[in-house]
């Protein structure tokens, strides 16, 4: 799935997407195929971007499946977990979609890169940099950084119970990254490295020790480079 993702979105970037925004800028307008790729864009990002940070609850998940007596398969029961994962993201990746189909209709989304004017990002990544160092981030982090906690205090048998545990995980983990996602409005919604540089970031984030501060890093350089913009 996230090879398949990967893929659908380098082919994406390269073909008709272009076209057709290039064509609704040339036009004078943002129409409604705008907003339909835009929303299977996010979808396939969110999907390419957090499905590897969360392999590694979704390995332990598997796991403690095994080692239960249920009528489900542990990799059954894994793809329920992964589909209300990624139904969390969805709605994330619908708002995200008619956000930025928005910003184009109001033309201060740039239409060849797609991302945002000076003050604009400006703003975004101050956001992004104050949140990292709130408590609410730090609470919805530990869920994905430990998550065993999180799956004994929620667990749930079935395929019902396997896709309301994804989708409670996937709840936390947009409550978490939410703001670092956003950043990509500034970098622009389609550009590849930074897809893969966030990608990188977050898994560091869910898997290194608390006492590594890469959270705060994070928001410290995202405060830095906000800086920059609005300096120059």
């Amino acid at each position: 799935m996230i090879v398949l993702s990967w893929l659908y979105l380098v082919t994406m970037r390269t073909c008709i997407p272009d076209a057709l925004v290039h064509n609704s800028a040339a036009m004078g307008h943002v129409g409604q195929n705008e907003l339909i790729w835009a929303i299977i864009m996010w979808n396939m990002m969110m999907a390419a971007m957090m499905l590897p940070t969360a392999m590694p609850a979704m390995s332990l998940f598997s796991t403690l499946c095994a080692r239960r007596s249920q009528v489900l398969s542990p990799r059954t029961s894994s793809l329920f977990y992964i589909v209300g994962y990624l139904a969390s993201w969805s709605g994330y990746s619908v708002a995200a979609a008619t956000l930025q189909w928005g910003l184009l209709h109001l033309q201060v989304l740039n239409h060849m890169t797609m991302g945002l004017n000076a003050g604009l990002s400006v703003f975004v990544l101050v956001v992004a940099g104050i949140f990292q160092f709130t408590s609410l981030k730090e609470a919805c982090l530990s869920k994905c950084r430990t998550p065993m906690a999180f799956f004994l205090s929620e667990w749930r048998d079935g395929k019902r119970g396997a896709f309301i545990l994804g989708l409670r995980h996937g709840t936390f983990c947009v409550a978490c990254c939410w703001a670092l996602m956003a950043v990509m409005f500034v970098v622009g919604t389609m550009n590849i490295l930074w897809m893969a540089i966030l990608t990188i970031f977050v898994l560091c984030e869910k898997v290194a020790p608390p006492s590594w501060h890469i959270s705060q890093a994070g928001g410290i350089a995202l405060l830095v480079w906000a800086a920059i913009i609005a300096c120059f």
